[in-house]
């Protein structure tokens, strides 16, 4: 048993096993309740290094209060980092407390100036020649001074970094070595868009919605599977089970004569073409990300060359893919228990490294939590060691420890049930869920408005109000968001009534577009995204929920992590009808009286308020004034 304990310790995510994520150029700050019995003063240092270096940085833990400590570093790089909390107790320090404290007193004080003396002595044996002559020196100056000199001797800095660099660390402790992951900042800030590559003919033409993709404010192009696609048992226009000999087939069943993951459809281009793609996005300040669906057509090479990869029927047939009640006979799922795991694992890592040698350096995953969590371990946390600029965004629309499980194990984001969350007590309870502890220290909440998958209730035949309302809280609630194509024109009509799937779906058919047709919302996402740019307050998971009665409206703040950047938001999730209400502001929790009086602007109109106190009224208008997104004036 240590006479030092070192409990409580913040951020640690299930006993060390996993490690916490951040962005590169964060302040990482880490807390822990350290302390030993008796009156003995504690010495606490945080040690931290980037995993594979030797020796470790330390810089000294602050006392708090109540034997509550603090310490911090910078993440100055991306990739792991260790760090670790050690304590000792200061026996130099400890004396001269005491020594101080009995001069004060009026005791004498010779019999422990003799004894803290000694301690000098024997570092000064085993110092730096340096460091010898400056002890020496200041041993001669106490003999030759008063009581009041000798403390103030002793207690100078010089002396006590000295001191503090030779003594004997007695009852030395340590806690365990401890994770954090330094991502790139796009893994905590972007805003992505999806599309079809094939809608717009090729590659090429994707180049030229560049362009307009970028005057939204988007930063990532998020490219569905550009793969070649499976002709046998193709999928045909909605989804339905013949296709008909024009139709293209959903690029999700990857793989045909062509090639697979691989490989690119030569509808789109060619290899090159994408590269300049990448390239051209780049010089735009947009990221290509990629879609990385671990599943094959039945024409894909890996069936003929890697059977034993696939799961098998009873008559030896390869099984396809099953979601009850739905059946994808396009798709054939890996046997991730396969008996040739070792080379089934490889071989899917290889995948993803080809396309990182290609410049790829972001993956949308499809359906991460249907395959073991030890796969993604072995597949993320490899390539992150190796690449550690790489994003990983998990498609997981499954059980919530699942989703979080995964993000834990190395996922850089993750979807969320955004898409379903919609009413007021919905809403708050879901962001207060993702951003309490410890979700907060490892799950980065990506909200997307739609998908090609997901048509919300939400939006299901609702009026273009309904996807202002949406795109405000999406871009709003977090740092990362997305729109899938289409949804800037308000595409709201479902296959049916009882479904969530698009009528005409692209999954299925190539769509065009006319992104500029009236009633398009693209000026407001424009506006959305460049508010998110230069509001330090939405690059943080920093979020309070505000209190109001009326339940049609909902008010949150977001705040920068040193307070000096403030936004108050406040959305009508009634799209119908006016809504007003008295919106309760948390002044103490951004360090602020109660009484103040303080000016708010709002970012979508430029219109100016002067607010008073806690409690102020907003009216909100559908059509007019959907939201506020309200910046404190400090």
């Amino acid at each position: 048993m240590n006479n030092i304990a070192i409990e409580n310790v913040y951020p640690e995510i299930d006993n060390g096993l996993f490690y916490v994520k951040k962005t590169v150029n964060d302040k990482f700050n880490v807390y822990a309740d350290i302390f030993r019995a008796g009156t003995d003063t504690v010495k606490s240092y945080l040690l931290y290094r980037k995993n594979g270096n030797l020796n470790w940085n330390q810089t000294g833990m602050e006392y708090l209060n109540d034997d509550r400590w603090y310490g911090s570093f910078i993440l100055n790089d991306t990739g792991l980092y260790e760090y670790k909390i050690t304590a000792w107790t200061d026996t130099y320090n400890t004396l001269l407390k005491n020594l101080e404290s009995w001069y004060r007193a009026g005791e004498s004080i010779k019999s422990d100036l003799f004894d803290i003396i000694n301690i000098l002595k024997n570092i000064e044996k085993n110092s730096l020649e340096s460091d010898k002559n400056i002890i020496e020196g200041k041993i001669n100056l106490i003999n030759n001074s008063n009581d009041y000199e000798a403390v103030n001797i002793l207690k100078g800095d010089e002396l006590k970094n000295i001191v503090l660099k030779y003594q004997e660390k007695r009852d030395y402790t340590e806690y365990k070595i401890l994770y954090v992951f330094s991502d790139r900042k796009a893994s905590g800030f972007s805003s992505w868009y999806e599309l079809f590559p094939r809608s717009y003919s090729s590659f090429n033409g994707v180049e030229k919605e560049l362009t307009d993709i970028k005057n939204m404010g988007f930063d990532v192009l998020y490219l569905t599977p550009v793969h070649p696609i499976g002709i046998t048992d193709r999928r045909g226009k909605n989804g339905s089970r013949v296709a008909d000999k024009n139709d293209p087939g959903s690029p999700w069943a990857i793989g045909n004569s062509q090639g697979g993951h691989y490989s690119i459809n030569s509808d789109l281009g060619t290899l090159d073409d994408f590269l300049h793609l990448i390239k051209t996005a780049r010089s735009m300040n947009i990221e290509i990300a990629m879609d990385l669906a671990y599943q094959c057509s039945p024409d894909h090479p890996y069936v003929k060359e890697h059977d034993n990869w696939f799961y098998k029927r009873p008559d030896g047939t390869i099984r396809y893919a099953e979601n009850p009640p739905k059946k994808y006979y396009d798709i054939f799922p890996f046997n991730f228990d396969t008996e040739d795991k070792e080379n089934l694992y490889r071989e899917l890592k290889n995948i993803i490294i080809f396309w990182i040698k290609n410049g790829v350096k972001i993956f949308r995953v499809d359906n991460p939590h249907t395959k073991p969590f030890s796969f993604w371990d072995y597949v993320i946390n490899g390539i992150k060691n190796e690449y550690p600029e790489v994003i990983f965004l998990a498609e997981a629309f499954t059980r919530r420890k699942i989703m979080y499980e995964l993000s834990k194990i190395g996922f850089s984001m993750s979807y969320t049930y955004f898409t379903w969350v919609n009413t007021y007590d919905e809403i708050k309870n879901y962001f207060n869920e993702l951003y309490s502890h410890p979700n907060n220290l490892f799950f980065r909440p990506m909200l997307f408005t739609n998908t090609p998958d997901i048509l919300p209730e939400s939006l299901k035949n609702k009026n273009r109000d309904a996807f202002i309302m949406r795109s405000l809280l999406a871009g709003t609630l977090s740092p990362l968001w997305g729109i899938y194509s289409g949804f800037e024109i308000c595409e709201n009509q479902p296959l049916n009534d009882n479904s969530e799937e698009y009528l005409d779906s692209e999954k299925y058919e190539i769509k065009k577009r006319d992104s500029d047709k009236p009633g398009n919302i693209k000026n407001l996402i424009s506006k959305i995204n460049k508010i998110r740019l230069e509001n330090d307050a939405l690059k943080t998971f920093n979020l309070i929920f505000c209190d109001n009665n009326n339940k049609n409206i909902i008010s949150y703040l977001r705040y920068s992590d040193n307070k000096s950047n403030i936004i108050i938001v406040v959305v009508n999730l009634d799209t119908n009808n006016v809504q007003g209400d008295m919106v309760r502001i948390p002044l103490r929790a951004l360090n602020m009286d109660e009484n103040i009086t303080y000016n708010v602007i709002d970012l979508l109109d430029n219109s100016k308020y002067t607010w008073h106190g806690e409690n102020n009224y907003v009216r909100l208008i559908p059509g007019y004034r959907n939201a506020h997104i309200l910046k404190v004036i400090l």
